[in-house]
């Protein structure tokens, strides 16, 4: 029996130190932060390379559709599987809440958001570029992409905000300011792009 009870406690005392540090929430809210952005960062490099793909291509329009169409709905498609990486890395972790971040840990928050940022204003304006100067039946060709593109942006969007709203705790502070001044850009950036009046994607539909 007192071998037993020694067996019991040294197991569970090995399970403790065992157990991985990411079961701890600060530890767990770093981890985080690391993976959406480093998953952020690799997917904003791509994105930007095919959006200048798109306003080239746009360039291009007197060129034969025929062939123009193919490229576009290439570079939109992947456009949005790559935006969408951020979705499939970020909401898992985040679904079950972020843990607040120490203040000083929140210096790389304003970063991420500018990434996430910088994707939707780059998606945003390439689409208007792409609407306003392609022919009609180029646009009907590819509007089904092109929406699909817009539709990713909300997605990716949420679990950003989510987590930079959770790392930020009831912290004060100019970084902290700066965070929320942020979400509100990111905010406004992507109720725009779905807007049905007055948005690009008003000029699909």
């Amino acid at each position: 029996m007192r071998f037993s009870s020694f067996a019991l406690a040294a197991f569970s005392l090995g399970s403790a130190i065992a157990a991985p540090a990411t079961n701890q929430p600060h530890a767990r809210a770093l981890q985080i932060l690391s993976t959406a952005t480093s998953t952020v960062s690799t997917v904003k490099t791509t994105v930007e390379g095919e959006l200048k793909t798109l306003s080239g291509l746009v360039v291009k329009t007197n060129d034969n559709t025929t062939a123009l169409v193919p490229q576009l709905e290439k570079s939109l498609l992947t456009i949005a599987g790559e935006v969408t990486k951020i979705v499939g890395s970020v909401l898992p972790i985040v679904t079950e809440g972020v843990p607040a971040l120490a203040a000083g840990e929140l210096k790389k928050l304003p970063g991420l958001l500018n990434d996430v940022l910088s994707i939707a204003n780059g998606v945003d304006s390439t689409a208007q570029k792409v609407v306003n100067g392609v022919s009609s039946d180029v646009l009907k060709s590819i509007k089904s992409e092109l929406q699909l593109v817009l539709a990713t942006i909300q997605p990716v969007a949420k679990p950003i905000i989510n987590l930079a709203l959770g790392a930020v705790g009831n912290t004060v502070g100019p970084v902290v300011d700066e965070v929320n001044g942020l979400v509100g850009d990111l905010e406004g950036v992507v109720g725009g792009l779905l807007t049905p009046v007055g948005g690009v994607l008003s000029k699909i539909l």
